[in-house]
């Protein structure tokens, strides 16, 4: 691959492809099972490290060029707002019902946040104190859990299904990226499969309970894939691949860092154990 015009000439589609399959899902995989050991609140910080939002964001900056996938990357930014509708609704929703109930409210959450997003103006600093207001106005209303929730064992097939989930996501979101346009491609590429797939399992076997935490988890790492999103969208097109997404992970890395330091002097308000906070 050679650098052609500010884009990359990319002739050998194989090695986009193996691109699109391998990084996210391997990825997936690798953070499913640190999940299995150390349990849901921290699953659901590291569900949002940008795994497929930054193959994404790669693989379209060199198919599509850096201007694309900058503003793609602040798509992926304004996408925090509509993941954490989605949070709000399952979450809210599962005090009080089962989870096919609450996974259709959580995604016509999604879709509706992401078609309002679709015509929001591309100003970085504008779009960033959106997603951090939205994300700290879920994690205020999120309801709380009732007790400890220990880490618990997964079927054989979920991880699997995880990372062929995520194989999917990429390749569709970045096969028909020309179509959507940057900002509804960014939009759409934090779309909340893997929350998904664990939060319906945890649900129909455990109860609400551990979803919260999952759930919070997910809301406290937000905050670091907004920095990451906005690094990226930044610096992408005037210097290039590696320090934009070298900057991005540092950026994330010392959101996470911080977060982590000050939730530990913060322990998680717990609701009493005969029940849950509507």
């Amino acid at each position: 691959m050679v650098l052609v015009s500010g884009r990359w000439d990319v002739n050998a589609s194989l090695d986009i492809l193996l691109l699109k399959v391998t990084i996210a899902p391997i990825f997936v995989g690798i953070v499913s099972l640190a999940a299995l050991r150390y349990g849901q609140r921290f699953a659901g910080w590291l569900v949002a490290l940008p795994a497929n939002t930054g193959t994404i964001l790669f693989i379209l900056t060199l198919t599509e060029g850096a201007a694309f996938a900058s503003s793609a990357a602040l798509g992926a930014l304004l996408g925090i707002i509509s993941v954490s509708a989605f949070t709000i609704g399952y979450a809210r929703s599962a005090v009080r019902f089962r989870w096919p109930i609450c996974l259709g409210l959580a995604i016509a959450a999604f879709v509706a946040s992401t078609l309002l997003l679709s015509h929001a103006p591309e100003i970085v600093a504008v779009d960033l104190f959106g997603a951090v207001l939205a994300v700290a106005v879920v994690l205020v209303v999120l309801p709380k859990r009732g007790k400890s929730v220990p880490p618990t064992t997964s079927p054989k097939w979920e991880i699997p299904l995880r990372m062929l989930t995520a194989a999917i996501l990429v390749v569709v979101v970045t096969t028909v990226a020309a179509n959507l346009g940057s900002q509804l491609s960014g939009l759409l590429s934090p779309i909340p499969v893997f929350t998904i797939t664990l939060v319906v399992f945890t649900h129909s076997e455990q109860g609400p309970a551990p979803v919260f935490v999952f759930l919070e988890g997910l809301q406290y790492g937000l905050f670091s894939f907004a920095a990451f999103c906005a690094m990226v969208a930044v610096l992408l097109e005037p210097y290039g691949l590696a320090v934009a997404f070298g900057a991005g992970l540092a950026a994330f890395l010392g959101v996470y860092g911080l977060l982590r330091i000050v939730t530990r002097q913060f322990p998680a308000r717990r609701v009493k154990d005969s029940g849950f906070a509507a």
